[in-house]
């Protein structure tokens, strides 16, 4: 998770327990209210070779209710993961 200013906000992607599933979390760093929606939440399938490819949905959050949903996530057995090392087939 990325810090500014001393202020957590969740960046990155998190994938589930069972590989199935993973949640991109940007937020912007320009901003310095945390009552505007300064995040996007995105959903996405992953395939057999653990990469994000099926978008599903996305939302916008406040960066408080981006790190509340991180937060739960994580609570969940979702684990931090860099899709930037992942190799395909």
């Amino acid at each position: 998770m990325a810090k500014t200013h001393g202020q957590d906000y969740p960046a990155g992607w998190l994938i589930d327990p069972n590989n199935k599933w993973a949640i991109h979390f940007d937020c912007k760093t320009n901003s310095n209210t945390q009552f505007g929606e300064d995040c996007t939440i995105d959903m996405w399938g992953v395939d057999q070779y653990g990469k994000p490819m099926t978008f599903k949905s996305r939302r916008k959050a406040t960066k408080k209710d981006s790190l509340k949903t991180w937060k739960q996530l994580i609570d969940s057995n979702w684990t931090e993961f860099d899709f930037g090392k992942v190799k395909s087939a």
